[in-house]
């Protein structure tokens, strides 16, 4: 048997079929998929790349007058949904939300549920208003949307008698 190199030292493991240097690395190739793996199954469990425990946030104004639920990080395209629970005024018949144009434009927005009574361009922004039934006091409203955008982009909300609720998504490919 010819030896073309002297990494094994002995000539017999060749012809046995055991090579330790590639063995070792073998091994350690081996280990690194597998915690490749295990690292993976561990950030989809935790919602990162799709639903799952940490995969929606909850965020509320400094004045408790608007909180909403939505996705940090959503697919480009794919069909996304921001939860607004608002307060409605006392005695009031109507709750009016300014949403950020980027919301319509960047978001993709595609459905408001339920629907707005009036819509009117507010400045920089969109203000919709929503008839809600005497004595509520909390109105909940529903924009669907597939984002257009891809990156971050950052987006607002407020109430008419309200401070303004900022945060942001980020769409992947």
């Amino acid at each position: 048997m010819e030896v073309i190199h002297d990494d094994p030292p002995m000539p017999e493991e060749i012809a046995k079929g055991f090579y330790p240097a590639f063995e070792e690395r073998w091994r350690k190739a081996e280990l690194a998929g597998r915690l490749a793996m295990l690292g993976f199954v561990l950030v989809c469990a935790f919602g990162l790349l799709g639903h799952g425990p940490f995969s929606e946030r909850n965020v509320t104004n400094k004045d408790g007058s608007i909180s909403i639920r939505y996705e940090p990080v959503v697919r480009f395209g794919s069909p996304t949904i921001i939860r607004f629970d608002t307060r409605v005024p006392p005695g009031g018949d109507k709750v009016a939300v300014t949403i950020a144009k980027d919301l319509v434009d960047q978001f993709g927005l595609e459905t408001i549920t339920p629907r707005p009574a009036t819509w009117e361009v507010a400045g920089g922004g969109i203000r919709l208003v929503f008839p809600v039934q005497a004595g509520e006091s909390h109105a909940l409203i529903r924009f669907t949307g597939s984002p257009a955008f891809r990156g971050g982009v950052d987006l607002t909300a407020r109430l008419d008698a309200g401070e303004t609720l900022s945060w942001s998504q980020y769409a992947v490919p």
